[in-house]
């Protein structure tokens, strides 16, 4: 075993000493470690009996007093209690607390290797260790205690323990084996304090010692007024400055560095993770993951909208985070965190995924990317809305945090690749070997049918899942047929309804169709394009609201109208600026919900659509508010012209 050696140089301060004496007994096993307070003949005469006192009413921890008999200020009080000690010591200012697991962890940190001189934890006052601001003295939030922070900073700790060009004194763990090699403090130099201990580990340094920042581990340091440049004497400045100076014309090139480290701040990841984890205290945090998303998104894929309704309701009092693929660099992924007063990336970050296909049930850069969003944020709950250009690592990482796992099934991604199961123009409502292998080679460059096996492996997948959804049940019927033993919640998507403003009523001769939406080969654009070209009828104007896939919708004629792109919200209202009559919603493959039904709803214009999906569950079941005759004269309308 270890044995290290607490030394706490005293000098006046009784409330500060007190309490750190305090906080080093209830957070250090004093049998197997020692506490040397080293009392350096206070003017306070109440010091050395509160330092006795608490040596002999715990007798069975290893605390040990010693005093000065002249004071010999601070770097001679620690040179003595180092030469006093055999062991590894800690060098702890009398004006700190430490907390919970303190020593033995940077005990671990320590020892990672031989190379190691010195640990210096994390502090709210401490220069180089100070977090969250770098550089700065920091309060401790308001809404936590010091054991709060602590326990939270340990435990979203990224565990990376950066390299220092120095430690700071506050709190500084220093191994025998580099005391031995490089001595003790310079206290001819240094005598009056500040810069023994740059100078001892600059000396370190030298022998190819390294310094460590133990990120899992905060000791709260007070600080002393009188060290800060705007309050201190004349004399006290003049002492600092030559002191600087000493160390810069002795360590000129670790100086140099030094001062580099506190430009760049190579530990800035440390301390925003920190930042981002006192804003996120208390809340419930949530990791979405879905395969499109951006920061204003309006004509998008369902998932996305859906998902942009959940967090708008969520962030408000919980933690919302989406991992997204990059779609311009699908190997890259970027992290989103929303509460109630944040919005905004928090990493990007390149993995190798998406450089060798698609169709990858585990990469190991990617689940390191998870792994340490999970270590850390500890996401209560993981809610996957598309695993498109991901991996299922997210379950595996979830199962192993015990977050609880919900997917919900917005396509028919998870039954086949190919996502809408179109095929030739058509829909797959049987799957045929032969059919499959041409598909999987045009869509993936796969030249075999590796249907089962994909189905295989989305269904260990989805068995780890606390709760799958379905928006509709035509999909969780399509889904039972592939996974009957998947227990599946039907859960259609919440909309906001929207107030439309009716405009003024126009006289017209014509009846008005519209197409809605992203308009693709599996949305009926095939369709669309032989109606404009066999449409003869001057009385049917057909119109197109939505992007297209296919150039020559975007070309008007004299009774086609593409009126292009959309925000959200806004379908409403333009069915009825342009008087349609009737949408019409020609997908060939089952839908799994539809967000241009619901808008269209909203209009209360009648809509056509074939048997198939959700699309048709919802027509034959949902109640419009329009009146029988409104669609009777729309539905005999409609026939009318169409035979023209």
């Amino acid at each position: 075993m270890r044995k290290v050696d607490i030394i706490v140089p005293i000098y006046n301060a009784y409330q500060f000493t007190e309490e750190c004496i305090k906080s080093v007994i209830k957070h250090t096993d004093l049998s197997k470690h020692n506490l040397l307070l080293i009392n350096d003949k206070s003017p306070d005469e109440k010091i050395l009996p509160m330092l006795k006192k608490y040596e002999q009413e715990n007798p069975e921890k290893k605390i040990i007093v010693l005093k000065n008999e002249e004071n010999m200020g601070f770097v001679k009080s620690v040179n003595k209690g180092m030469s006093y000690s055999e062991n590894d010591v800690i060098l702890l200012n009398s004006d700190t607390e430490v907390t919970k697991n303190w020593l033995e962890k940077m005990l671990d940190c320590a020892y990672q290797n031989e190379y190691i001189a010195t640990v210096t934890p994390l502090t709210n006052n401490g220069t180089i260790a100070s977090v969250p601001n770098f550089g700065m003295d920091n309060e401790l939030p308001a809404n936590m205690t010091l054991d709060e922070y602590a326990q939270m900073i340990e435990t979203c700790s990224l565990n990376r323990f950066p390299e220092l060009t120095t430690a700071n004194g506050f709190c500084m763990f220093i191994k025998r084996s580099a005391i031995k090699e490089i001595g003790l403090f310079d206290d001819e130099t240094f005598g009056k304090g500040y810069g023994e201990e740059n100078d001892f580990c600059y000396r370190a340094l030298n022998r190819g010692y390294i310094h460590l920042l133990c990120d899992n581990t905060f000791v709260y340091h007070k600080g002393t007024q009188s060290f800060k440049k705007e309050n201190m004497t004349k004399d006290r400045l003049t002492l600092v400055e030559e002191h600087m100076e000493k160390l810069r014309k002795k360590h000129e090139v670790y100086v140099n560095k030094t001062d580099h480290y506190l430009q760049v701040n190579p530990a800035q990841d440390v301390q925003e993770n920190i930042r981002i984890n006192v804003a996120l205290y208390g809340k419930k945090r949530i990791l979405f993951l879905v395969n499109e998303w951006e920061e204003n998104m309006e004509m998008t894929g369902g998932a996305s909208l859906h998902l942009k309704d959940i967090i708008q309701k969520m962030r408000q009092k919980d933690a919302c985070f989406v991992v997204c693929p990059d779609k311009n660099d699908l190997s890259r992924f970027q992290v989103y965190l929303y509460t109630e007063k944040i919005g905004r990336i928090l990493y990007n970050v390149k993995t190798e995924l998406g450089m060798y296909g698609q169709l990858t049930f585990h990469e190991q850069s990617y689940y390191n990317v998870l792994e340490r969003l999970f270590e850390s944020f500890h996401f209560d709950i993981v809610h996957v809305h598309h695993f498109l250009f991901q991996t299922f690592d997210v379950a595996q990482i979830a199962e192993k945090y015990q977050a609880y796992m919900i997917a919900t099934l917005h396509d028919l991604y998870l039954l086949c690749p190919s996502i809408n199961m179109i095929h030739d123009g058509k829909f797959c409502s049987e799957i045929y070997p032969e059919k499959c292998t041409k598909c999987f080679n045009e869509k993936h460059k796969i030249t075999e049918n590796v249907l089962d096996n994909w189905r295989e492996n989305v269904h260990k997948i989805l068995q780890k899942f606390n709760q799958i959804i379905a928006p509709s049940e035509n999909t969780k019927n399509l889904f039972l047929s592939t996974y009957p033993d998947l227990k599946i919640d039907v859960v259609e998507h919440g909309v906001e309804v929207l107030e439309i403003q009716e405009p003024k009523k126009t006289k017209k001769n014509t009846f008005d169709v519209a197409f809605v939406g992203a308009m693709a080969r599996h949305k009926g654009s095939e369709i669309l394009k032989k109606l404009v070209e066999q449409n003869t009828n001057p009385n049917l104007k057909i119109h197109l609201f939505g992007k297209t896939f296919d150039e020559i919708l975007e070309n008007e004629t004299e009774n086609y109208y593409f009126h292009g792109s959309y925000k959200r919200g806004q379908l409403p209202t333009l069915l009825k600026e342009n008087n349609i009559d009737l949408v019409c919603m020609f997908t060939i493959w089952p839908e799994t919900y539809s967000y241009t039904l619901t808008e269209s709803y909203m209009a209360e214009i009648p809509v056509l659509a074939y048997d198939i999906g959700a699309i048709a569950d919802r027509l034959k079941h949902d109640k419009l508010r329009l009146g029988a005759s409104n669609r009777q004269f729309a539905s005999n309308n409609f026939r009318k012209n169409r035979r023209h």
